[in-house]
């Protein structure tokens, strides 16, 4: 009984610390709370911020609302892009949806600056999702623009769609394992 109420005792402090860490880093987010220097997601890059991040002094919050604006807008131009696909809108659809990938993606420099931004996407995790990303950013344009093809168009589109997918699972730890473990074990189930 005793082994048993210390292991509730101490499965209790860990969830009031798990609780508290998060109300802190909530709290730090919304900019309520300061954010020590050497911690933190922003704090412990403040080394790799770039002069341009901060000449321009935005707060904690400006910054977080500026990620969403630009990641919002970003989806919303994809949507609109689709939408206007539906109405065989070729060329609004590919400008439309590849400005929202490419504002998609820069919404994350308000949170750590162009520098960092640009130094990530060419790491050797993400290089070819990068490089295929713009390759089919590129291809979206030409398809509509220059070869006015409904059917290419919306190829690369969706290849720009898979391409910015495998980009962005590139900064959550294993999730691209995940991903292919799960669409192996698809494949054989359906084989």
């Amino acid at each position: 009984e005793d082994e048993s109420s210390a292991r509730m005792d101490s499965i209790k402090d860990a969830l009031n610390s798990t609780g508290r860490s998060v109300k802190s880093g909530w709290a730090r987010l919304r900019g309520e709370e300061p954010e020590p220097e050497d911690e933190g997601l922003i704090g412990s890059l403040k080394a790799e911020q770039d002069e341009f991040c901060q000449a321009i002094s935005l707060t904690r919050t400006q910054r977080f609302y500026g990620f969403v604006i630009c990641f919002a807008t970003g989806v919303g131009l994809s949507i609109l892009g689709i939408i206007l696909l539906t109405v065989i809108a070729i060329i609004p659809f590919a400008i439309c949806y590849s400005i929202g990938t490419i504002l998609s993606l820069c919404s994350s420099m308000f949170l750590f600056g162009p520098w960092y931004q640009f130094k990530n996407m060419f790491k050797p995790t993400r290089l070819i999702a990068t490089i295929v990303m713009i390759i089919f950013i590129a291809l979206t344009l030409v398809a509509a623009i220059a070869w006015h093809s409904i059917l290419l168009c919306a190829v690369f589109a969706v290849g720009q769609f898979l391409a910015c997918g495998w980009y962005c699972l590139s900064y959550i730890p294993f999730a691209r394992a995940l991903v292919q473990k799960c669409a192996g074990s698809c494949i054989d189930c359906e084989a």
